[in-house]
């Protein structure tokens, strides 16, 4: 189980890379998404660690039902990174803006975890 989790990690920091730059700035440019990845690869640990807990103490083990627990905890990792880098001129861009990439993280995170265990059975 932990081997899927952190190839699942992997993968989305890699595929994350090339998502984070249509989000940020004006245009296109693979720096921000590798800039992006070094600050979101930390984070990654603690999702790997969160995704375990969540399955094993889930008594529910519906694939959508545990997508949801997943959504629901990168919502709260998003707000409380908002809340530590807060600044009251920029307060409602940085939360949409991690709530968003943290969504859209925890999207591909599930979907490959999910994949991969398809894929082991």
């Amino acid at each position: 189980m932990l081997q899927n989790k952190i190839i699942s990690a992997v993968i989305t920091l890699i595929i994350g890379a090339f998502i984070i730059p249509l989000f940020i700035g004006a245009t296109y440019s693979i720096s921000y998404g590798i800039y992006g990845t070094a600050f979101t690869a930390p984070a990654m640990l603690v999702a790997v660690v969160v995704s375990i807990l969540i399955e094993k103490y889930s008594k529910n083990k519906n694939v959508i039902f545990l997508y949801m627990k997943h959504l629901l905890c990168a919502l709260i990792f998003s707000l409380l990174f908002s809340l530590i880098n807060f600044n009251i001129n920029t307060f409602k861009d940085t939360i949409y803006l991690a709530s968003l990439m943290g969504s859209i993280y925890v999207t591909i995170f599930v979907i490959f975890d999910y994949l991969l265990k398809r894929l082991k059975k």
